[in-house]
């Protein structure tokens, strides 16, 4: 037969283990505002300009790439440039969306990165006097994020920063790849 003391030993002994393993549980990560980090991210490539951007500039965005698949651009990296074009709207350039090549700039014979010709007339056509390029790569807790504003008549980086996003729930969804549709049937 169990005594009394034998009985509350083992009851407190089960307490306390019982609390001991919701210390243990992994809490999952939560989303930042991705509107808010937008707008900081814009508000630094303006504070960091190396070159002059006039407000009432067209600049162009272009939608960020999956590191991972540069002919890919996702969820993540079409919302954060719709963000990144409000950004500069209301900071008070004209913006413009285009879906450029992914693989945006070339190698001339030098070795030296450039704008294609294609795509510099393209631009130039429209007025655009920076194009805003930028790449995102998902981690485990976090989404990276890099943007450059380029200057389009010298080529020249004008401004870049980096960030990073949690990846909590809303960002998962965002950077996961779209199912593979399935052939149709004959």
């Amino acid at each position: 037969m169990v005594n009394k003391k034998t009985m509350a030993l083992m009851a407190l002994a089960l307490i306390m283990l019982s609390g001991c393993s919701r210390g243990f549980r992994a809490s999952e990560v939560k989303d930042d505002d991705l509107v808010e980090v937008s707008y900081e991210a814009v508000d630094q490539l303006l504070l960091d300009l190396r070159e002059p951007l006039p407000r009432g500039s067209l600049v162009v965005i272009n939608s960020l790439v999956n590191v991972g698949e540069l002919e890919q651009t996702l969820a993540f990296g079409r919302i954060v440039s719709d963000q990144i074009s409000s950004a500069f709207h209301r900071s008070g350039y004209r913006v413009m969306g285009m879906e450029l090549p992914t693989e945006i700039f070339a190698k001339n014979e030098a070795g030296i990165l450039q704008l294609p010709d294609k795509t510099k007339e393209a631009l130039n056509n429209v007025g655009a006097k920076a194009v805003v390029v930028g790449s995102f790569a998902p981690g485990y807790n976090n989404v990276y994020v890099s943007l450059r504003v380029v200057d389009i008549a010298s080529q020249n980086v004008i401004s870049s920063t980096d960030y990073s996003v949690s990846m909590g729930p809303d960002a998962k969804v965002l950077v996961k790849k779209p199912p593979v549709p399935a052939p149709a049937k004959p």
